[in-house]
């Protein structure tokens, strides 16, 4: 009883963790378009992909976001902004607690498979991951809930296992359901893993298949999950699929780079954080001074030794079970995984990107869990010991690499994705009243409806208007948009444009139909760079 009780204290201690290493980062960073984008469904709900009749009611509800996106992230939310406003803390604080829920569940189902020794060590790895924590952090993807769901099946798929208990079939499979409807791209997950679990248990699945009792639990879980999802496809011929599945003629191995990054946690230098100072940040907090000082003293680590370990796994894991318990597990998630990836790299316009190869995430943990439990169990004296070292020895690594990141917003601050400017930007535009505000590039306009709570009149739509010239219907959009005297043009300033060119094209177009531009303001970040700019035209 005590050994349970202290088990669990590691893995809440493990929670506890990753939260306060979370809490850290909160405040540095300006919200991103995927961290922003579901507050379309709370502010704009009429312009959704697709909403629902709540029935005996006319009441519709948006259902889904885009072709593949849900609004489950913001039927969560609306409730969390009615209460407690639009900030930082109220944006990222759910995420990060449903992320560290992911954690434990995870720390639940390896302790199941591999004890409680690699369990904590494991779940202490994926707790300082870099690229886990951070993503998930500031949600880019957005990827907090497809962790959580994905962790909830896992965990459920081993008490099933263990206990043939159909209420974990039913609940893993919802969660599989929730997830598809939170975001399509789960289906690479949820193919990849079940064509895994076919090829190692097919005896077991084809048994499941024919017991109507547990056949009905995985199908009414799954469609329970995925009503809304399941319904806009059926009402809209499968739109999902026919809209967003082709296949990628990119190389492969510009994808592998991107896997190759996640692994080592180097993946968001330049992207999420700046590279190079613009400026010294202002208002420098004293407690600051230390994280700067320990990265002078690490010599800047930018790649984390877990890089190493976690490869050498996902290869040795399968020959190291092949005594154990384990041994069709491991067989499993690696094969699970590597089907996955397979998805990934074949779907066009995807599988590149951080914010997807770290949907496979957490199982590189699993599998050196899995490995490690088996060192464990087969030479516990000796060679365990030694194995249990090299993770501290990641563990250690992954710290020293979000210190980095850390240091490198304190001195650098975020980059444009991401940029601080745009509170700023907000109280500059909410001392304009009467004013309606056109985002003339990406990453604009759900940033600023989000940081006013919606009390600033956007133009819907404008952020896809100037990227569109020369389209005719472009041109017609942006010239009735000029022809408002009540219209101001949020621009990134020359050489930040999300898309390149944007402000140019802007200011090139008003002054061939006889606009003169006057720049309001320029909004600058902590670190006095210039970021955004206020247009107003007249002829």
């Amino acid at each position: 009883m005590k050994s349970n009780w202290l088990a669990y204290a590691a893995g809440a201690a493990v929670c506890c963790l990753f939260v306060a290493l979370g809490l850290v980062f909160i405040p540095y960073a300006g919200a991103q378009y995927d961290e922003a984008l579901f507050t379309m469904a709370i502010f704009r709900p009429a312009q959704v992909e697709a909403t629902l009749k709540i029935p005996y009611t006319a009441t519709r509800v948006p259902s889904m976001l885009m072709t593949y996106l849900g609004t489950l992230k913001a039927w969560i939310y609306t409730p969390i902004f009615k209460l407690f406003g639009t900030t930082h803390l109220t944006l990222r604080l759910p995420v990060l607690l449903f992320s560290a829920v992911s954690i434990w569940l995870f720390f639940l189902a390896l302790r199941r498979l591999a004890g409680t020794k690699a369990a904590v060590l494991a779940s202490l790895l994926l707790a300082t991951d870099a690229i886990y924590l951070l993503t998930n952090v500031f949600d880019w993807g957005p990827v907090a809930l497809q962790h959580l769901f994905f962790c909830a099946c896992l965990y459920c798929g081993v008490r099933f296992a263990q206990e043939k208990r159909a209420r974990w079939l039913f609940l893993g499979s919802m969660s599989a359901g929730l997830a598809m409807w939170d975001k399509a791209l789960f289906v690479w997950l949820l193919t990849g893993m079940s064509i895994a679990l076919v090829a190692v248990f097919p005896k077991q699945i084809w048994r499941l298949l024919r017991d109507k009792r547990l056949a009905a639990a995985l199908v009414c879980g799954f469609v329970l999950g995925a009503a809304p999802f399941l319904y806009y496809n059926q009402v809209r011929k499968l739109r999902t699929f026919t809209a967003n599945t082709e296949v990628d003629e990119q190389e492969a191995f510009s994808k592998l780079i991107a896997l190759d990054r996640t692994f080592s946690g180097s993946g968001l230098f330049g992207y999420l954080v700046r590279d190079s100072s613009v400026g010294a940040p202002q208002n420098l907090k004293t407690w600051e001074r230390i994280p700067l000082r320990i990265n002078g003293i690490l010599g800047e680590p930018r790649d984390s030794w877990q890089h190493l370990l976690l490869a050498f796994a996902l290869m040795a894991a399968p020959l190291l079970c092949w005594a154990s318990p384990n041994r069709k597990a491991a067989i499993l998630f690696v094969l699970g995984g590597v089907v996955t990836y397979g998805l990934m790299i074949g779907t066009k316009k995807a599988g590149g990107s951080l914010h997807h190869t770290v949907l496979l995430w957490p199982l590189p943990h699993l599998i050196l869990g899995l490995a490690a439990g088996a060192v464990a169990l087969r030479w516990p004296r000796r060679v365990w010991p030694a194995t249990a070292a090299l993770i501290v020895c990641a563990i250690l690594s992954n710290l020293a690499v979000l210190n980095t990141h850390l240091a490198q917003f304190i001195a650098f601050g975020p980059a444009i994705s991401f940029n601080d400017a745009v509170r700023p930007l907000v109280n500059d535009l909410g001392r304009r009243p009467g004013r309606l505000v056109f985002a003339a590039d990406w990453g604009i306009l759900q940033q600023v409806e989000f940081y006013s709570n919606g009390r600033i009149g956007m133009h819907p739509g404008s952020d896809g208007i100037v990227i569109g010239l020369p389209d005719e219907l472009s041109k017609q959009h942006l010239r009735a948009s000029l022809a408002d005297p009540q219209m101001l043009f949020v621009t990134f300033t020359d050489g930040n444009d999300m898309f390149p060119n944007t402000r140019r094209k802007l200011l090139d177009f008003a002054a061939s139909e006889g606009y003169k531009d006057n720049v309001l303001a320029v909004i600058p970040d902590r670190h006095s760079a210039p970021i955004f700019e206020i247009h107003e035209f007249r002829r």
